[in-house]
């Protein structure tokens, strides 16, 4: 059994210009097509969707709502078929879906399912990565920019608006084999090599590898940041830099010395403080499908 979810509200509407060829394609499958109203509903819908007993949920969104479908279909025989109408897609990038629409929506239908890893902090499951510091007040900042400017030029805009007033927090990191404590620009585990519409943060994550990839990006002036660092995330050649340190690990334990927003696939899900948060990899947690 086959099922559409459509977020009509990704990509600034892009997903609801791409409504009736979606609906045109599960007709000539037989399947339903269901429209998400919100956060909280896609996650319902797509545990439905699972205990209904769906051998494939397709999803048209962004990677908001992978994320989101992923807290009802983790750890479940249903399948996840990608197709990309955010404004980064960062994760139909990592997984090979091809970025035309018709294209996508071909494999999302007919391509093989494969297992992937998922990460999971507290009680929620996370695709590409969970993290806080600058990162993800570049997401609070983010998220007052216009819904239609495309991913990259918003995170672009958001950085620069955000080192303003950033001040680096110090953390406490451990992982499998070592800690470190100090002041730091963000700490984020990584389960996919890039995020925020094309910044290949962790260049050699892989999701199928029992791993994260702990980035920890070290304090250094906003003027290094900006001119130094940030350029290279972009090819991820800001690996080797004395400040970043990448670490593969099953599992990781931060606290910081004040609060700090947690991120999670760009979804800013909570915070993290003085009390030490832990973030592990759970291996083959999804199916989906890619190319």
């Amino acid at each position: 059994m086959l099922r559409f979810l459509v977020n009509p509200t990704s990509g600034g509407g892009r997903a609801k210009r791409r409504l009736h060829a979606l609906k045109r394609k599960a007709a000539e499958l037989g399947a339903d097509v269901h429209l998400t109203c919100s956060g909280s509903d896609l996650v319902a819908q797509a545990h439905r969707a699972a205990g209904d007993g769906c051998e494939r949920l397709i999803v048209a969104g962004g990677d908001g709502s992978m994320h989101l479908a992923a807290q009802g279909l983790a750890e479940s025989p249903c399948a996840l078929g990608v197709v990309p109408c955010g404004r980064g897609d960062d994760l139909a990038n990592s997984i090979g879906v091809p970025p035309r629409f018709d294209d996508a929506l071909e494999l999302a239908v007919t391509g093989e399912p494969r297992p992937i890893d998922l990460g999971r902090v507290n009680d929620l499951w996370f695709v590409l990565y969970s993290g806080a510091g600058f990162d993800s007040a570049c997401s609070v900042t983010a998220n007052s920019q216009p819904r239609w400017w495309p991913d990259k030029i918003t995170y672009i805009v958001s950085v620069f608006r955000t080192v303003v007033g950033f001040q680096p927090p110090r953390a406490r990191v451990e992982w499998e084999g070592g800690t470190s404590d100090g002041e730091v620009m963000f700490v984020t585990a990584c389960n996919a090599p890039r995020f925020g519409g094309g910044m290949y943060i962790a260049p050699a994550a892989e999701m199928d590898d029992g791993r994260l990839d702990l980035v920890v990006i070290r304090s250094m002036s906003k003027l290094h940041l900006l001119l130094r660092v940030f350029p290279k995330v972009f090819k991820g050649k800001h690996v080797g830099h004395p400040a970043v340190a990448i670490h593969r690990t099953s599992w990781v334990r931060v606290s910081f010395d004040r609060e700090q927003v947690l991120g999670c696939d760009g979804e800013l899900v909570g915070g993290v403080g003085n009390e030490a948060l832990e973030m592990r990899i759970v291996p083959g947690a999804l199916r989906i499908v890619g190319g």
